[in-house]
């Protein structure tokens, strides 16, 4: 399937572009990003939808993440910013999908995200202006940095959500 014009961005997907959204498996969260949400967007989607079961998915995200952390730590300490750029790109697509399923919706559109994280209920302080310094600079160190805390605050509201809930 063609990628639809809301989820074109120069770092994740072109109008050229375009997913299978016929099969549909767990690690497809990590490695295609937002594939559950664009079939969501073209009435595509599978059942189980990872912002319905947040309690497979979000583990997931923060697990990839984990690791994540790892690399760009040893790349910043090298000073490699090109490399570190090209490894915080998979990092921001897994955090505005984290951003969004905590509150149980999908990623609606990447290119007027912040539009759509102005109206959610669980979210960092800030979070619009954060992510934009680092969907703009994500090569810096303290862009780094700052989706880290983003990971750390996000984390928590989604623990705090899920206690709620119960």
């Amino acid at each position: 399937m063609k990628i639809p014009e809301a989820f074109v961005h120069p770092y994740f997907y072109t109008k050229l572009d375009s997913i299978h959204i016929t099969h549909f498996d767990v690690e497809d969260i990590i490695t295609v990003p937002f594939k559950y949400d664009i079939a969501y967007y073209l009435g595509a989607a599978p059942h189980g939808l990872p912002w319905e079961n947040t309690s497979d998915s979000i583990p997931s995200l923060l697990s990839s993440w984990k690791a994540k952390e790892d690399i760009l730590n040893s790349l910043h300490q090298k000073r490699d910013r090109k490399a570190a750029k090209d490894e915080m790109i998979p990092a921001i697509a897994w955090y505005l999908q984290m951003q969004f399923w905590i509150n149980g919706q999908p990623v609606r559109s990447i290119s007027d995200w912040k539009r759509d994280v102005k109206s959610l209920k669980w979210k960092p302080v800030n979070v619009e202006e954060r992510l934009d310094f680092i969907i703009k600079k994500p090569e810096l160190f303290h862009a780094y940095i700052q989706l880290q805390q983003l990971f750390t605050e996000c984390t928590k509201l989604f623990y705090k959500s899920k206690a709620l809930q119960k």
